[in-house]
């Protein structure tokens, strides 16, 4: 049914590695790009009931013509939700990079996460601890917040579907169910419906998903965060509905995290929370949070001492650089500044010698040894950073741009390193931070970002 290993793709641009798995709607491969010498995943536009493969020339062909119709008009659809996948741009959602159609089918491009599902993790460790679990669910969340800001839906939110790669971040993978709502019309686009049992509720099931609601959505995700802490798959919406109960948590889980999953999960959608942050706001805080935001009324008033070059002020944290007071563009602390595709050095060439763009490995000694405190400072959120010897500065949320498609994130920090990670072109390492995250990841050079300088 699958495609051979080293099928070659796009005229040798791509080799099949590996078949992983295969779903209703296609196989997904490990696969190499040969001239990056880059590992990426594929996924092919293959439906197993209706679909066909020449073992010779890989051609696919649908088995009866009375299916033909269906399958080119999903095959369409494939290719119009790779499209749509590749203008999201989130560092907890799969990346898109590329689709085309051969062999009679579609494909598209993504990048390879290395890790294991949160389903593979619990079926080998079993029940999470709560604060793991809700380590990748906010991670998860912040991603479906993401997703719903572009009016879509993700509609197969599981386990299964949520990668940890090796930095222990919760990546989003496989949007093949999702559904784009039009404001005036509802939905203009849609693939399969996915229907996992136990974790699609009941107007999912019974295919009444025609108005955009996150809270079909959130019902997924509450289930899956059961499933994280409980070990066990949820009973279906249709079992909960006649009138079975769930098996109880844990004794240790908190009640506001119980209380979070109770509500997410409602049969009557109209009495879950509506919207992702109504949900994240009702689960228990992380047990190493930071401390409770603290507001600053106060006018910023720049002070004055000889830590200045060339006109810019830096900060002493006892780390191994030092950095910069404000964002390079900004006018005090909590002004986000400038936004900027990476170029290197973009902080030399606006600050001159001897400032630039700090390191990776700069980024994650601020976030190893330093304190950070979620705050407000001039209504601006972000984190205060006090560093070993006492002294701090602060990082305002700014968002993205992304230039080609002029979206932006909110409510989160996102700064450009001078790092890239290696065999990977056109990336560059990242600070990212929310409120109940921080941590490093890579981005696009093409999406545009906030930049804290640093020198030596």
């Amino acid at each position: 049914m699958h495609l051979p290993n080293d099928t070659l793709l796009q005229g040798g641009k791509y080799k099949i590695i590996r078949f992983i798995n295969s779903g209703g709607f296609g196989c997904t491969y490990e696969a190499e790009h040969v001239m990056l010498e880059m590992r990426i995943a594929i996924k092919e536009f293959f439906i197993k009931d209706f679909c066909n493969r020449d073992e010779k020339t890989a051609h696919v062909t649908v088995g009866t013509q009375s299916k033909k119709g269906l399958v080119d008009k999903l095959r369409r659809k494939f290719i119009d939700e790779a499209k749509a996948l590749f203008r999201l741009q989130h560092p907890n959602i799969v990346r898109v990079t590329d689709v085309f159609e051969e062999n009679g089918t579609a494909y598209f491009v993504m990048d390879y996460i290395e890790g294991h599902s949160l389903s593979e993790i619990v079926n080998q460790e079993g029940p999470l601890s709560e604060e793991r679990a809700l380590k990748y669910i906010r991670q998860t969340a912040d991603a479906l917040q993401y997703v719903h800001e572009h009016n879509r839906l993700h509609l197969d939110v599981k386990p299964g579907n949520i990668m940890i790669n090796s930095q222990d971040n919760a990546i989003l993978v496989d949007f093949g169910a999702s559904k784009q709502y039009d404001e005036e019309d509802g939905e203009n686009t849609s693939t399969l419906l996915g229907k996992t049992p136990g974790y699609a509720p009941l107007e999912q099931i019974g295919n009444d998903v025609v108005k955009f609601m996150p809270a079909t959505d959130i019902y997924a995700l509450g289930a899956t965060l059961y499933k994280l802490l409980s070990g066990v798959t949820p009973l279906s919406a249709n079992l909960l509905a006649s009138g079975e109960d769930l098996d109880p948590l844990p004794a240790n889980i908190s009640k506001p995290t119980r209380q979070a999953i109770a509500s997410a999960m409602q049969i009557n959608k109209k009495k879950r929370p509506q919207t992702i942050a109504e949900f994240v706001s009702m689960l228990s805080e992380p047990e190493q949070k930071s401390e409770a935001t603290v507001l600053n009324t106060e006018p910023y008033i720049q002070p004055q001492n000889d830590n200045q070059i060339n006109g810019h002020e830096y900060v002493d944290l006892g780390l191994s650089v030092k950095w910069a007071t404000c964002n390079i563009g900004a006018s005090k602390p909590s002004d986000p500044g400038n936004y900027y595709a990476w170029e290197e050095d973009q902080a030399h060439k606006e600050w001159g010698i001897p400032w630039r763009m700090p390191t990776e490995d700069e980024m994650l000694e601020l976030k190893k040894k330093c304190k950070w405190t979620w705050t407000i400072q001039d209504k601006q959120k972000g984190y205060n950073i006090t560093g070993p010897n006492g002294n701090s500065i602060f990082l305002p949320i700014g968002g993205c741009q992304d230039e080609l498609y002029r979206s932006k994130m909110e409510n989160c920090g996102l700064y450009w390193s001078i790092s890239t990670p290696p065999n990977y072109t056109g990336l560059a390492y990242y600070l990212h931070f929310h409120q109940y995250y921080y941590g490093i990841n890579w981005n696009s050079h093409v999406i545009r970002q906030n930049i804290r300088a640093v020198t030596e």
